[in-house]
């Protein structure tokens, strides 16, 4: 939920019955404006203003109140509507006792002195700095779907403080040390974290007549390619009774997860003997076997901070993520192939999960003992694509806006390991070097859509720094 307020000028010499009509015009606009979207709290209906004289908060009592209204009721952050003169202080207190994102808001109305009301308050936060956010609040003036992205930001922001991450074995995988992470500090992220041995899928009491519908709605759905050694029926059976052991258990914990993920390697893939891959598959995706289903962000390898940045990008959008390895990379194009899965969404990008089952091909894995890989190209879109790192203790969001690039015949005859794999091409926003030498993970996570100026915002809220790949200043200020 985002909260709106609106102040005033506390002056009684500077009562206006015009001014006052004004901004109550001014706050009841954003409200509808937002409300198509989101759900929103009318703070100064909360407060009584509608049936005062006065509209806006204009008194030390009405800031206090309103901010422990904001805090109570569980807010991910609050618009303050400055249209007109308030003083400073009124919004130093309500910040003080709300402890939430805000944003300064104005339309830019040259009848009124919004930009003063906006610069002045934000120049008095910076300078009370009474805690987190008076320092990192955001302002914008006369553009309400600049305000819409902020709200998705802390409202996804908001989500993921609250939920915990599912990890199936914990990191890190194949000595992979960037997968190592300190948690109590990336709880500044993320909730919490759930961590359960890969056993405990195994364990679960799967029914062979589920695992029977299972695979005979697969081999309906899609191309199934069955060979001597890797993919046998037994060993799809295998991946399936997998992927439904982690469902049950996840839908113990439904309503506390924002995302899982899972180390396959080595343990399922080698010791146990099959791939987990049905796992990045399905979960980021909207159906089943068993009929519609919500989508969960997963990841592969017990990454955490990937699975934040798939998180942070399902709660910006609503949108299945996708997660997967930085296979290639030149001055042009780079190459995404998750090692087996990645979410089927991306098959056709289609509303319709027919559609993009259809496109699918399940074939032998290339590792591992057993199992089938979920094969597909991803259609030529626009996408957002971003990804949480930590360097030398600091983290930082990397994120650029970029386009599809169609995988020609020219590009499938290069492909050799892992040609099995689901493999999405998109533009590179840099050269090669300058990819490679700023990249701090292998892996990458994205979106359809432009959610660049969300993820901007989700950022500031974090207190961290956002790199935008697109931008040479960023990328160079980051490097040197």
């Amino acid at each position: 939920m985002i909260g709106v307020v609106t102040f005033t000028d506390p002056r009684p010499t500077a009562l206006s019955e015009e001014r006052e009509e004004a901004i109550k015009q001014k706050h009841n606009y954003l409200i509808k404006e937002l409300s198509n979207e989101f759900e929103v709290l009318d703070l100064n209906a909360e407060l009584g203003k509608y049936e005062g004289e006065i509209f806006g908060i204009n008194s030390v009592e009405e800031s206090i109140k309103a901010g422990r209204i904001a805090k109570s009721k569980g807010l991910s952050g609050v618009i303050l509507g400055l249209w007109h003169w308030t003083e400073s202080n009124l919004v130093t207190y309500f910040l003080k006792e709300a402890n939430l994102p805000i944003l300064l808001y104005s339309d830019g109305d040259p009848a009124w002195a919004g930009a003063t009301c906006v610069t002045s308050v934000g120049a008095s936060l910076w300078e009370s700095s009474v805690n987190e956010h008076a320092l990192r609040h955001s302002r914008v003036i006369g553009d309400v779907e600049l305000v819409k992205s902020w709200a998705r930001a802390v409202e996804a922001v908001g989500e993921l403080s609250r939920k915990r991450l599912l990890l199936f074995g914990g990191p890190y995988t194949l000595g992979m040390e960037h997968l190592m992470d300190d948690l109590p500090r990336l709880k500044k992220f993320i909730g919490d974290f759930m961590m359960l041995d890969q056993y405990v899928i195994l364990h679960e009491d799967v029914s062979e007549e589920d695992v029977g519908r299972f695979y005979s709605w697969l081999l309906e759905k899609m191309k199934v390619k069955f060979d001597e050694k890797m993919l046998t029926p037994d060993s799809l059976k295998r991946q399936i009774r997998i992927y439904l052991g982690a469902k049950k258990v996840w839908e113990r914990y439904k309503d506390e997860v924002a995302g899982v993920s899972v180390k396959c390697q080595p343990e399922l893939s080698e010791i146990y003997g099959t791939t987990a891959c049905l796992i990045p598959a399905f979960f980021p995706f909207n159906a089943d076997a068993f009929g519609e289903k919500p989508i969960v962000p997963a990841t592969c390898e017990g990454d955490i901070k990937g699975t934040i940045s798939s998180s942070l990008l399902y709660y910006l959008s609503g949108k299945p993520p996708l997660f997967g390895d930085i296979k290639y990379v030149d001055d042009e194009i780079i190459i995404i192939a998750n090692c087996g899965a990645s979410s089927l969404y991306y098959a056709r990008l289609s509303d319709d999960p027919e559609e993009n089952l259809r496109a699918v091909t399940v074939q032998g894995q290339c590792q591992g003992k057993s199992g089938g890989a979920l094969t597909y190209r991803t259609p030529p879109a626009e996408f957002t694509v971003t990804r949480l790192i930590r360097r030398n203790g600091e983290y930082y969001l990397l994120y650029f806006l970029t386009e599809g690039v169609e995988i020609t015949e020219e590009i499938e005859k290069k492909l050799k390991w892992g040609k099995q794999w689901p493999h999405t091409a998109i533009k590179n926003p840099l050269d090669a070097q300058d990819f490679i030498s700023v990249m701090g993970a292998n892996h990458l996570s994205l979106i359809p859509g432009d959610y660049t100026e969300e993820l901007k915002f989700a950022a500031k809220i974090w207190g961290i720094k956002a790199v935008d790949l697109n931008d040479p200043l960023d990328v160079r200020e980051f490097l040197l």
